[in-house]
């Protein structure tokens, strides 16, 4: 079954991120640009392990924690991370991320069935204003 992540971020994911995390896990993963950089995939001979889409950052944090179920800190940056399956690398790779940019997972889930929070902190100090929006999430 598919997999989705939620990752939300001190600052917006960048394509350097996700490729210093696959290449902590495996060096040999491969990396693509989506969706005329609106995204990252990373892959190995076989096929697809993950796709990262852009970063958005959370304009309002009250909506967010209501959508996602958990706190969302204002400044925070969400990210929206696709697996096609519940393969241990893509898993390692979404943990490598989220250790790299010093955030957290809030949703772990597959399509349609329950979706479950996790709890580990972001460690940086919340933003005091909206940044002007930015296409470095989807440079590679």
């Amino acid at each position: 079954m598919p997999r989705e992540y939620t990752v939300v971020t001190p600052e917006p994911v960048t394509a350097v991120d996700g490729a210093r995390a696959a290449a902590e896990i495996d060096p040999y993963l491969g990396l693509g640009k989506l969706w005329n950089g609106g995204g990252l995939q990373i892959a190995t001979d076989d096929g697809l392990v993950l796709a990262i889409v852009r970063s958005t950052y959370v304009e309002d944090p009250a909506d967010a924690s209501v959508l996602l179920g958990v706190d969302v800190e204002a400044g925070s940056w969400l990210t929206e991370a696709y697996a096609p399956g519940t393969d241990p690398v893509s898993d390692a790779v979404v943990q490598a991320l989220v250790r790299n940019t010093g955030g957290r997972v809030v949703v772990e889930a597959v399509p349609g069935g329950p979706r479950p929070a996790t709890a580990a902190p972001v460690t940086a100090a919340p933003a005091t204003g909206a940044p002007a929006p930015t296409d470095e999430g989807a440079r590679s």
